[in-house]
């Protein structure tokens, strides 16, 4: 890190690109886990509408699909 001081005299300092790309990378790994996540999520509901049939009136069903809107 590098520490700098702006012009009103208050200290900063300026990250390493190195952890910057770490930090970036840490987020877009955890953006891809929970892209994962929402998918196996979709899919288990897709599965359970289809167990259930089309007249099933299950309402933990109905409360999935509220809560993954569609």
């Amino acid at each position: 890190m590098l520490e700098q001081i702006d012009h009103r005299g208050k200290r900063f300092t300026i990250d390493d690109e190195d952890v910057v790309d770490d930090i970036a990378r840490e987020r877009c790994r955890q953006a891809e886990l929970l892209e994962r996540q929402a998918q196996r999520e979709i899919r288990e509901l897709e599965r359970a509408k289809a167990v259930a049939g089309p007249d099933s009136e299950n309402s933990d069903i109905g409360m999935l699909d509220q809560r993954h809107g569609t």
